[in-house]
């Protein structure tokens, strides 16, 4: 198949109007400005959060992140859009609490391992919403840019090199591209065609064996705005991370491993049960029960997944992976967003080397975040462990590693993850994380409780053969 050639106007499709999508969007119509380079068609299945006002964007609020080093350098190579549309959107991390039992708990000054104004939590549609605002505002009424929004990608026809899309009232259309990005998140279409038209596409699709619950509760008098926390055994058996929201309210995101019974109180139907057993056993700070009663028993179970992929390209499709399609990933080190947002600058960047020949960038954006989305997962799952006894070893072990490191830094290297809070690659994190021994001891571990549930929840082995 003929690859576009690098001075041809290159019709791009992008699935998917999540961050990564919309950045890679301004990106690559912010290279028009000299000559036209580009026309870019977003296909998306929800609405265009740039158009929301406040209480729309209120009534889709998502979930909270942290928005970092990575996903802030991102942003930032394009002139104006953290400034003019970003900043202020979310609450700056000034704390970090780490409760490793009931009585233990240690608040670390968020200045001792990130620098200054690097990280901050954030709704991700608010992030959406921002970047959408932009897109809208300079590049809408522009012949290279066209949105279609409520429309929902079906299939990715390859051979005629289009995207078959279904808006919600009208009948299906066919956007045809010369580039197609597939930044369609963790059910991707565009990642289904890799594996129909690549047999060595290895995919991966795992669930992270836990489930849980999120509530937003106002901020307790002696909690300090801007405290994120990682409270282990929150509720009996349940571990909590606790990120600021906007508004003096915190998002207190709670969850458990499959092969733990649920306490009946939190299957309960009733708020008033919930906010009892609340009252009861969470220790984290002293939390509106009522408020997490009522918003707990509106809710459904949440489930998350991590994706993992041998490459990211295709010749065959001219197509890229991007973010959650990519390498979706669970939230423990809070850099999935940040991930997906440094993908678009990375392809960018590769656009200016190699003078957007294509045909080059294609597998040099496989070379380059292959290794980053997988340590990204990898890191997300093998740094936290599913045995309690071995979890509390860990955050000991990180707790030793940052206070030697405060005392010798000349002797003692800083903590890897902390690294990764500061913009250090990914890849290099594991590479360290490997080399303590951690990823290794972690894998083995949390590998065996999931095969030992699984193995036990189909009735492969049995708890009563004593032989």
């Amino acid at each position: 198949l003929n690859m576009c050639k690098p001075n041809e106007i290159k019709h791009v499709c992008i699935v998917g109007a999540g961050p990564a999508g919309l950045l890679a969007a301004i990106l690559l119509l912010r290279r028009n400005e000299r000559q036209v380079k580009y026309r870019v068609t977003l296909v998306d299945p929800g609405v265009d959060y740039g158009k929301l006002g406040e209480d729309g964007l209120r009534r889709n609020r998502s979930w909270m992140i942290g928005l970092s080093a990575h996903g802030l350098s991102a942003i930032r190579t394009v002139p104006g859009l953290y400034e003019d549309y970003i900043h202020g959107l979310g609450v700056d991390i000034r704390y970090a609490t780490i409760g490793i039992t009931k009585a233990l708990k240690l608040t670390y000054d968020a200045k001792d391992f990130l620098p200054e104004d690097s990280s901050f939590t954030v709704d991700r549609n608010y992030i959406c919403a921002a970047l959408s605002r932009y897109l809208n505002e300079k590049f809408e009424e522009d012949d290279a840019f066209t949105s279609h929004y409520n429309t929902r990608a079906l299939y990715v026809d390859g051979e005629r090199r289009c995207v078959v899309a279904r808006p919600t009232d009208e009948d299906d259309i066919c956007v045809h591209y010369d580039i197609l990005l597939g930044c369609d998140g963790i059910r991707s279409i565009v990642r289904n065609a890799f594996m129909n038209n690549h047999r060595d596409f290895e995919f991966e699709l795992k669930g992270t064996f836990s489930y849980g619950k999120s509530v937003h509760v106002p901020l307790p008098d002696d909690i300090e705005d801007g405290n994120f926390m990682f409270i282990n055994n929150a509720l009996p058996g349940w571990g909590s991370f606790i990120l600021p929201e906007t508004g003096k309210m915190l998002n207190v995101a709670l969850g458990t491993t499959l092969d733990k019974e649920c306490p009946g109180e939190l299957k309960s139907d009733d708020p008033k049960v919930v906010s009892e057993y609340f009252k009861k056993h969470f220790h984290a700070f002293d939390i509106d029960a009522e408020e997490a009663g009522k918003q707990w028993v509106n809710q459904g179970w949440n489930s998350i997944s991590q994706v993992h992929c041998n490459f990211y390209h295709s010749k065959k499709l001219n197509a890229l992976l991007l973010g959650d399609a990519a390498h979706a990933t669970s939230p423990q080190i809070g850099q999935g967003m940040n991930t997906a947002l440094a993908d678009a600058a990375v392809l960018n960047a590769l656009l200016d080397e190699n003078k957007d020949n294509w045909e080059d960038v294609l597998p040099k954006f496989s070379e380059e975040r292959v290794k980053e989305g997988n340590a990204l997962t990898d890191l997300s799952f093998y740094t936290f462990s599913l045995s309690p006894a071995l979890q509390v070893k860990l955050m000991f072990g990180q707790m030793l590693r940052r206070k030697l490191h405060f005392l010798l830094p000349s002797v003692f290297s800083s903590d890897p993850m902390d690294m990764v809070a500061r913009g250090g690659k990914l890849s290099e994190a594991y590479h360290r994380m490997s080399q303590l021994g951690i990823i290794k001891k972690v894998r083995l571990a949390n590998d065996n409780i999931i095969r030992d549930h699984f193995e036990r929840s189909v009735g492969m082995t049995r708890g009563d053969d004593k032989r």
